[in-house]
C-alpha cells in the first residue's frame, strides 16, 4: 500500500459474488381486457338518475363507489338512518385494505335498500380505447342505411357492407 492508495499490483481483483437468478412472478397476461362499472341507484324513484362510475381497476372502482355513497350520506338528509349508519361504520380514512371497503359496502347493503350499488365487468377488445371500430362502424352504417330507407321509400339501394361499396363511395 502506498500512502493509503492501493496500486494495481497490491489489490487482488475481487470476484463479484454469484447470486442465483430470482424468479419474479409476473401477472398473467389477460387476453381480454375489461372495464369495471359501478352503478349507484339512489332511490326507487325512476326520475332519479343512477350514478355510473368506471375504472379499469375493480379495487379503485369499489373505493370510488363507496366514497361517493359515503359523501352523499354525509351531505343529505334524504336517507333515513344514514347518520346512525355513518356513526356505526368506519369512515373512508379508516379503510386501509380493499376488504375494508368491501365490508363497508356489504354493511350498507344489509342496512338499507337505497342507496344500492352493483358492479359489472365489461370486456373490451379492439382499438387503443378498447373499441372494435370496424365492427361498430359497420353496424352504424347499416343502421343509418336502414333508417334512411325507412324515412324515404325511394332511397337508392346501397350494397351491403363488404361488397366493395367503399369504392362506390369514392374511397
Amino acid at each position: 500500500m502506498n500512502g493509503g492508495i492501493m496500486t494495481s499490483t497490491e489489490a487482488e481483483p475481487a470476484e463479484p459474488p454469484t447470486v442465483p437468478p430470482v424468479e419474479v412472478p409476473r401477472p398473467a397476461l389477460r387476453s381480454e381486457r375489461s372495464l369495471c362499472i359501478g352503478v349507484i341507484v339512489w332511490s326507487d324513484d325512476p326520475e332519479v338518475e343512477p350514478t355510473v362510475i368506471a375504472d379499469r381497476s375493480p379495487v379503485t372502482l369499489a373505493r370510488a363507489v363507496a366514497i361517493t355513497i359515503h359523501e352523499m350520506l354525509e351531505d343529505s338528509d334524504a336517507y333515513a338512518g344514514a347518520t346512525e349508519f355513518l356513526v356505526e361504520n368506519p369512515p373512508p380514512q379508516d379503510w386501509v385494505l380493499p376488504e375494508d371497503v368491501d365490508d363497508w359496502l356489504e354493511a350498507l347493503r344489509e342496512a338499507t335498500p337505497h342507496p344500492s350499488h352493483s358492479f359489472h365487468q365489461i370486456p373490451l377488445a379492439g382499438g387503443a380505447d378498447g373499441t372494435n371500430h370496424t365492427v361498430v362502424n359497420r353496424h352504424l352504417q347499416q343502421a343509418l342505411r336502414d333508417r334512411e330507407r325507412a324515412l324515404t321509400a325511394d332511397a337508392p339501394e346501397m350494397p351491403p357492407p363488404g361488397d366493395g361499396h367503399e369504392r362506390w363511395l369514392g374511397r
